[in-house]
């Protein structure tokens, strides 16, 4: 992506911190593009009066910003502060402004002399007295020149070049953020274009949103992050949708949203002052689409990868893949010695990683993820409750019924009538 220096969100800030630097050092500087033009105009203050009598003669400024475009270059090509003399005499550095690898402008600094102005001096000066009436007040302001050591423009040369950085380094965070905010967008608008055509004349509810929202809470309660990162998509598609644009009521149900996750996120392990504290900072004002979405993204993704993170742990490969295992086979009439022999260790080693790491047994951990998919099949009337059962890996209906009432507190039939 092709960037410009006068694109900075920070540029004004910058020329602030430029005239700051100019008042504590003495030391003029101004950014410029790479063409040699100054991005702003000095103060009457800040400016070197010795340059600015140079400028005013017919072609000075001119060949000033022919100076500082070969600076710009010069320090481009070499990645660090480049020092020089500008067609005036003048000793001048610059600082190159680099993005993702390339220089979109510089810092020129100096106007200074590092000795007295001498006959060498005035001899290249002869161009301006037939050029410029007032020559004295060229002298005058030539003999005002501050004379600076070459250790110091050296070392303010590096304290630019460390300032400059900072502050390209914060706009280039931002602008990471906008281009990723784009494409969350992007991807928002192919959803919901995807919806519609899917949906015809058939109007989204709050029923099919609340449903993908289960969903989501299901695949995060089963460690699944595939299933929950693309559920995620889906849901704000639906809510954007059903709220027809309304930012207050698409803020407040995704922010709902968040709250439920950063339960399950606190329930998963993460720090419950760092969850709440990533809730406080919701800004409720947005009212693009694409921000609000990529807001929200960005929060429940931090829960999402905090919940699913166990890079502390010593085994986290091994149950990671039992859990996949698991969630692709439930529904056969897997053991724990079958999950064990895909994974080329012993059931009782394979036991004791999953009270480990998620403080339950094997056993227990498929039967809730069969409970959980019964859940789904239960609440349409497409199945009978003995067609559940083998879809969700029981071989006998009893045995699910009364494994389904342990955990559910109900029957499956007691369960699908309360929901018509």
């Amino acid at each position: 992506m092709k960037f410009l220096l006068s694109e900075l969100k920070e540029v004004e800030y910058l020329n602030d911190i430029l005239e700051s630097f100019y008042i504590a050092t003495g030391i003029h500087a101004e950014a410029v593009t790479m063409g040699g033009e100054a991005l702003y105009k000095q103060k009457e203050t800040t400016g070197c009066q010795f340059c600015k009598i140079v400028q005013s003669v017919p072609g000075g400024e001119k060949r000033c910003i022919d100076s500082y475009k070969r600076a710009a270059t010069e320090a481009a090509k070499w990645r660090e502060p480049y020092f020089f003399r500008c067609h005036a005499g003048l000793v001048l550095w610059a600082v190159p402004v680099i993005i993702w690898g390339e220089a979109i402008g510089s810092i020129i600094c100096g106007q200074v002399l590092l000795w007295k102005p001498d006959d060498f001096f005035w001899r290249e000066q002869e161009f301006y007295i037939s050029k410029y009436k007032q020559f004295d007040k060229l002298i005058i302001a030539a003999q005002k020149l501050e004379v600076v050591s070459a250790e110091r423009t050296q070392a303010a040369a590096d304290l630019l070049f460390i300032i400059v950085n900072h502050v390209v380094a914060r706009n280039v965070r931002a602008l990471e953020e906008v281009d990723k905010a784009n494409r969350v967008q992007q991807e928002l608008h192919q959803k919901m274009q995807q919806l519609d055509d899917k949906q015809g004349d058939r109007a989204l509810h709050y029923e099919s949103y609340l449903k993908k929202e289960r969903l989501l809470l299901q695949n995060i309660r089963l460690g699944d992050k595939a299933g929950a990162k693309s559920n995620l998509a889906s849901i704000f598609a639906d809510l954007f949708i059903i709220a027809k644009g309304k930012s207050p009521e698409i803020n407040q149900r995704i922010f709902e949203l968040c709250c439920l996750v950063s339960r399950y996120a606190v329930e998963g392990g993460v720090d419950a002052d760092r969850a709440m504290e990533i809730l406080e900072n919701y800004e409720f004002e947005l009212s693009e689409i694409g921000a609000i979405y990529h807001q929200a993204n960005k929060i429940i993704e931090y829960y999402l990868e905090e919940i699913f993170a166990f890079t502390d742990k010593k085994h986290v490969g091994m149950v990671k893949r039992a859990r996949e295992y698991i969630l692709d086979n439930y529904h056969q009439p897997i053991k724990v010695e079958d999950i064990a022999k895909s994974l080329f260790i012993s059931p009782s080693h394979l036991s004791r990683l999953f009270r480990q790491e998620l403080n339950s047994t094997v056993l227990e951990y498929l039967t809730r993820v069969r409970i959980e998919k019964a859940f789904e099949l239960l609440k349409s009337n497409e199945y009978s409750i003995e067609k559940v059962s083998g879809l969700v890996g029981f071989k006998y209906s009893s045995y699910f019924v009364r494994i389904f009432k342990k955990h559910v507190g109900m029957t499956p039939l007691t369960y699908r009538n309360k929901l018509f």
